[in-house]
């Protein structure tokens, strides 16, 4: 499952890795209402795709993504950024991971096992704050809360479309944590955006942490709520 917009300079290179990497994988584009080629490429290339008639943002898009996907029966999801810098080869590696029996949700993680990549200044030390923040939580750390790669079992995301709207960042991990599912972290190779625009800015430096710190109170609410119902 991919979410995008505007990401007409990389979502074709990304789908082809894809298909190398993981032929056997059914592949979505969750189109977020983009204004360039985005979705004409998708389709020249004969891909899936839901196309959004207006923009709801990353969270808002995998929500719809993610209800596609419980609504047909999947039993695992993957989600992989469209921007180009993850590497398609980890797709597999996450999903044996599950597969495996020894989770129910993996990250792809930029920030175990000593990897190289730093990213934008502001960005680590805000990813330190919410790595904090979920380890105060629930007495566990995930270092890298906000990867753009995860794969998960479809119980998992019941738990999340089933409760107060997600972002799947720090409050959905909090949310899994607090309710007993097994959370792995395993390395993987990021490269540094070169085409198109992050959603991250200035703006949402200030307004994404305080946004993100209201849903994992709410994720922990939600998470204490249905613990004391069973």
């Amino acid at each position: 499952m991919l979410p995008a917009h505007n990401e007409a300079a990389t979502i074709e290179p990304v789908l082809e890795g894809l298909r190398r990497a993981a032929p056997a994988f059914d592949r979505l584009v969750i189109d977020d209402a983009s204004t360039d080629e985005t979705a004409a490429i998708v389709q020249d290339l004969g891909e899936r795709q839901l196309r959004l008639p207006c923009r709801l943002g990353y969270g808002g898009a995998l929500q719809t993504g993610v209800r596609h996907a419980i609504d047909a029966g999947y039993d695992i999801v993957i989600f992989l950024d469209a921007d180009g810098q993850h590497d398609p080869k980890d797709v597999p590696r996450l999903v044996s991971r599950i597969e495996e029996g020894g989770a129910d949700v993996v990250i792809g993680s930029r920030y175990v096992d000593s990897q190289l990549y730093e990213g934008p200044f502001g960005r680590r030390v805000g990813q330190r704050i919410l790595s904090l923040i979920s380890g105060l939580m629930t007495g566990r750390r995930i270092y890298d809360t906000t990867s753009g790669l995860k794969a998960m079992r479809a119980e998992a995301l019941h738990v999340l479309t089933a409760g107060t709207f997600q972002d799947f960042h720090v409050e959905a991990l909090v949310k899994w944590n607090l309710l007993g599912f097994g959370i792995e972290e395993i390395p993987i190779s990021v490269m540094e955006r070169e085409h198109g625009e992050s959603m991250h800015s200035w703006k949402s430096a200030i307004v994404y942490p305080l946004k993100t710190l209201l849903l994992t109170l709410v994720a922990a609410t939600d998470a204490w709520i249905d613990r004391n119902r069973t």
